[in-house]
């Protein structure tokens, strides 16, 4: 009986252990099946600009709620501790594309730097396994001359006036959710039935915070979180398109953001300035045809770990340059030795005003702060990170400072040299400057003694007020470049060039070979009119960067303002010797050509500013002039409806449009555009005399006519053309049979005249 016990219970254990060597293998054979089901994915990376992790719901139900991302993280894996490599968008996105951290790819700033072209991306990668590949930019701090359009091809970075006439303000150079993702659906449309890898990049969590209705009162005094809950709603409306056109199982997606946002937690407003959590944790969900073993994962990963994600998804090795790690294996749930460290960084202090930069290192509980004044976290018990633990003695400190510079060490080894932005055009410069990018750079060498950001936060907050406290900060602290920067152009918005003169002077001073001030130094020279002395600081400035377009454009600016037409034209073949595609040059020469009456060879280089850049509104508006000049009546009059498309304020085309109407026999689609011509520009006195003509034709309104006169009539000072409304007050009232008053107001326009 006893033997017969010990046979039947070995056999249970001998039955057990091929159970669990049959579950294993089973198991084994369906990781290999979907394996092999992942290989045949699409991929879509989107990636939502200053996006906390606690403003998703499936994150924390305590803001907001985000029902579309959210169903997404029931579908797919969420990862709870996503740390990014930075707090700003250009350097967060090169880490993101690369799969390398800012020790290595070096791009530290927005503006200020250019991805290096040694600089392998994963839009490279997959394009040469002959997937298509396609990006959509929300806003122009990832524009393609920053380096990161390497790969795609197709790069959506065009925004709303590329003119660079203008400071164009925030709404013009960054697009909302809802219109990038409409050109990222009709692109997936076209490209359905090929592999292909499309990046999408949302802007709208960035500051200002200005949700679009009904987000907007529902979420009055949380705007921040409104913008988060008007992208979860376009999310919702792409995904269903996926799902329409058949691409919602057939494709990868990756949502992350690229850096949070602190909403004045730690004293700080925004991002950039510090490596707390509120900026650099952020979600990251990814989501597959099926579902992965691994649902959740509070494992510590990063934003370097996403590109070797993709790859090894995708079945395709990953180079030996990538500093990140997959993360398949944690959502396998076959990775045990998973190590639960993470880096961050930011130069931003540093860069800009002379103080420390900060390095932020994760371990598995704890996180360490390399500052002027060090800190230690217990984040678990301590999310906030308001308890800094860190003391001089303290072991878990002294070892994370340890393992974090040896990181910093290796992670260092072969790094980049990124591009300089030395050749950055004027456009570029002043639109980094309205989307709130100050593109200045202070130079403190390698001095160790900078100050701790912290003890500098509420200088750095005074910077955002007025004149005032601007100069009370340079008081105090005469080295902060930014600030002298920033008080130039304070005083440029209010016309005060030359005490702005004398603050670029100051950042010349302090670096001489600033090129940002340099070009504001001009900008002033020109506006003051002191066009012999922007002549010759122009020079210096050529001696310095004899390859800098801008430079090269702006001499030919000065020479155009000068009317020595062909010095202008001299400078600016040389910019576009340097850079074909300068828009703006070739704008410029159309327009020279267009004054020496050249009709020809204007048009001939304004149509290639169009082929450009199709939307820069003033090559459409000059374009229609040299057609008017051409005679060529019908092209001027698509030209002008165009630049109306994209500047519908532009009261000098609508109204040389309503006349070409007119001409044309078509008085009333003349009529509509010149009141668009008045409602433009209510100063403008032409349109009062040419809208009552039109009712006085019509034998309709006439009250309304004389009224219209009076008023045009009206606007001082009186010019020639205001006779125009004296005469048709003067037939009005003939036809009304008043011949005094008819009589009076033709006597009054023709004593306009004499």
């Amino acid at each position: 009986m006893v033997k017969t016990k010990k046979k039947i219970s070995l056999a249970a254990g001998a039955f057990l252990v091929l159970l669990i060597l049959f579950f294993a293998f089973d198991k084994q054979i369906q990781i290999q099946y979907q394996k092999k089901k992942l290989e045949q994915l699409n991929v879509i990376l989107i990636t939502i600009d200053t996006l906390r992790a606690d403003r998703l719901s499936c994150y924390s139900d305590k803001y907001v709620q985000t029902p579309n991302l959210d169903s997404l993280a029931r579908e797919g894996v969420v990862f709870e501790s996503c740390i990014s490599q930075t707090p700003l968008t250009l350097p967060a996105h090169t880490t993101i594309l690369s799969g390398t951290y800012p020790l290595y790819h070096q791009v530290r700033d927005n503006g200020g730097f250019v991805v290096s072209p040694k600089l392998t991306l994963l839009s490279e990668i997959l394009s040469e396994h002959n997937y298509s590949t396609s990006a959509f930019i929300a806003a122009y701090v990832l524009h393609s001359k920053w380096g990161l359009n390497r790969g795609f091809d197709f790069y959506s970075d065009t925004f709303k006036d590329e003119s660079g006439d203008k400071i164009i303000s925030l709404d013009e150079i960054q697009k909302r959710a809802g219109e990038v993702l409409q050109d990222a659906s009709v692109w997936l449309a076209k490209n359905k039935d090929k592999k292909f890898f499309s990046w999408i990049h949302l802007y709208d969590p960035h500051a200002p915070y200005d949700p679009p209705s009904p987000f907007k009162e529902k979420y009055a005094d949380l705007p921040y979180e409104g913008e988060v809950a008007y992208t979860d709603e376009e999310l919702g409306k792409f995904f269903a398109f996926l799902k329409k056109e058949g691409l919602w199982d057939k494709t990868l997606i990756v949502v992350t953001g690229d850096h949070g946002e602190s909403l004045w937690e730690h004293r700080e407003e925004t991002h950039g300035f510090f490596v707390y959590d509120s900026t650099v944790r952020v979600p990251l969900i990814i989501r597959t045809s099926f579902a992965f073993p691994e649902k959740r994962l509070k494992n510590v990963v990063e934003h370097v770990d996403v590109a070797p994600t993709i790859l090894a998804m995708l079945n395709i090795p990953v180079p030996e340059f990538i500093q990140g790690k997959s993360l398949l294996g944690l959502m396998w749930g076959t990775e045990k030795n998973w190590p639960d460290t993470a880096f961050s960084e930011t130069y931003y202090p540093r860069l800009h005003f002379g103080w420390s930069e900060l390095s932020a290192w994760y371990h598995q509980n704890w996180k360490y702060i390399l500052a002027p004044s060090e800190e230690l976290y217990d984040l678990p018990n301590d999310k906030a990170e308001k308890e800094n633990l860190a003391l001089p003695s303290d072991e878990q400190k002294n070892k994370m400072k340890k393992t974090l510079l040896k990181f910093i060490a290796e992670k260092s080894r072969q790094a980049l040299t990124p591009e300089a932005n030395q050749n950055l055009d004027r456009e570029a410069i002043e639109k980094l400057a309205s989307l709130g990018y100050v593109s200045s750079f202070s130079d403190v060498g390698q001095r160790r003694d900078l100050a701790d950001p912290k003890e500098k936060i509420k200088v750095h907050n005074d910077l955002n007020d007025a004149t005032a406290i601007v100069e009370k900060i340079l008081a105090q602290d005469p080295y902060i470049i930014d600030a002298y920067m920033f008080l130039g152009n304070l005083y440029y918005s209010q016309n005060r060039f030359n005490e702005a003169l004398s603050s670029f002077l100051e950042v010349l001073q302090r670096k001489p070979d600033y090129n940002f001030a340099m070009i504001n130094v001009l900008n002033c020279l020109i506006n003051t009119g002191e066009l012999d002395k922007a002549v010759s600081e122009c020079q210096k400035c050529l001696q310095v960067f004899p390859k800098d377009t801008i430079f090269l454009f702006t001499m030919g600016d000065i020479y155009f303002l000068r009317k020595e037409y062909d010095q202008a034209l001299s400078y600016l073949f040389s910019a576009m010797k340097i850079d074909a595609g300068y828009a703006e040059a070739l704008n410029k020469i159309g327009e020279i050509y267009s004054v020496k009456h050249d009709y020809l060879k204007a048009e001939e280089y304004l149509k290639k500013t169009l082929e450009i850049n199709p939307e820069m509104t003033k090559a459409l508006f000059s374009l229609a002039l040299v057609e008017e000049a051409l005679g060529n009546q019908t092209a001027a009059i698509a030209y002008y409806e165009k630049e109306l498309e994209f500047e519908p304020l532009n009261f000098k085309a609508a109204y040389n449009l309503a006349e070409l109407l007119n001409k044309a026999g078509k008085q009333d689609e003349a009529f509509q555009y010149y009141k668009k011509a008045l409602g433009a520009n209510p100063s403008f006195n032409i349109p009062y005399f040419m809208i009552a003509k039109y009712y006085l034709d019509k034998k309709e309104n006439l009250e309304e006519a004389i009224k219209l006169c009076e008023q045009g009539i009206g606007i001082v000072p009186q010019d020639k053309y205001t006779a125009l409304g004296y005469y048709v007050l003067s037939d009005i009232y003939s036809y009304l049979g008043d011949k005094n008053k008819s009589d009076f107001y033709y006597l009054k326009g023709k004593s306009i005249l004499q």
